[in-house]
């Protein structure tokens, strides 16, 4: 058995996302993290945001169709994009305009977190951040990467957001994760297909999900070649409108 075959890399293209949504929702009510009822069959859909807001954007338009409510974690201290500049900006408020809902993706560990009074103060700053650039609300975060530490925060609320790791979620909620690029624990088809789940929590990361079949590891390599290549597209554009001339040895 090969990779493809052991990691189920068929399951993450954009058509087989779109099956799976509509299979989860012939199982489940679709809700976020601020309009759930405990006691109904819920599915809460989530994205932390690691790679690719372009990704993010073709996903969110495939919700969109669907009519189903999603929520983007945003990263603000990400290696491949930069919620600042123009054009990511202009993503996010596209993603929003889907109807869908925008949180906090928090790495605590850019700061050495090591209290929860330190991690309020951070989330609180970063909550503020994120809130003064796009206009909305921010009600729920996740944190990027979780640490021993920050899994024994599982208060429900921190600086006025839901916490998604929080106790509840941990114990009440079924959970399925395509983190890494493959299904560490359990495979999403079948969770859906068994609808075993009475809560169900389930976490995507939009790189994955690619119009072709594709590795993980090729995913992260073609998400590292167009931020380099959009780069260059800005830069060169920057220089034509200002009239400026593109040095090279020739």
């Amino acid at each position: 058995m090969n990779n493809s075959e052991r990691y189920n890399f068929e399951d993450f293209t954009r058509e087989n996302y779109r099956r799976l949504l509509i299979l989860a929702k012939n199982n489940y009510i679709f809700r976020t993290f601020t309009d759930f009822s405990r006691d109904e069959r819920f599915i809460l859909w989530r994205h932390d945001v690691d790679f690719s807001l372009n990704a993010s954007l073709k996903l969110a338009q495939i919700e969109s169709d669907e009519g189903m409510p999603a929520t983007y974690f945003l990263h603000l201290h990400n290696i491949f994009y930069n919620l600042l500049e123009h054009d990511n900006a202009d993503i996010v408020r596209r993603i929003l305009s889907c109807g869908h809902h925008i949180g906090l993706h928090f790495d605590s560990d850019f700061y050495s977190i090591e209290s929860e009074n330190e991690l309020e103060k951070y989330l609180r700053i970063e909550k503020k951040l994120l809130e003064d650039t796009f206009g909305q609300e921010i009600k729920v975060f996740s944190f990027h990467n979780p640490l021993p530490f920050t899994m024994r925060c599982n208060k429900w609320n921190y600086a006025g957001m839901i916490n998604t790791y929080a106790e509840y979620f941990q114990k009440e909620v079924g959970y399925c994760s395509d983190s890494n690029g493959y299904w560490r624990h359990r495979r999403l088809e079948n969770v859906l297909s068994e609808a075993r789940d009475e809560r169900l929590q389930v976490l995507t990361h939009p790189a994955w999900w690619q119009d072709t079949v594709m590795s993980p590891k090729g995913k992260t390599l073609w998400c590292m070649t167009d931020r380099e290549e959009r780069t260059r597209r800005r830069y060169e554009e920057m220089l034509k409108t200002a009239g400026r001339e593109n040095i090279d040895w020739e």
